[in-house]
């Protein structure tokens, strides 16, 4: 199993975003892999979005 060592090209962006929009994003991508899609690209994306809501809430 391959661990990230750095968060994705998308963690720099999230934040200039909203807690809402990213919990709201996180919502959408856990609907997305309950029906069946779980691309590796949103687990990754899901787990930045997860750190960067436990930075903001320290």
């Amino acid at each position: 199993m391959r661990f990230r060592t750095s968060p994705s090209s998308a963690a720099s962006e999230m934040q200039n975003r909203t807690s809402d929009d990213l919990r709201n994003e996180y919502d959408l991508i856990t609907r997305e892999r309950a029906g069946g899609h779980n691309a590796l690209s949103a687990i990754n994306a899901q787990n930045d979005i997860a750190r960067e809501l436990e930075r903001r809430d320290r």
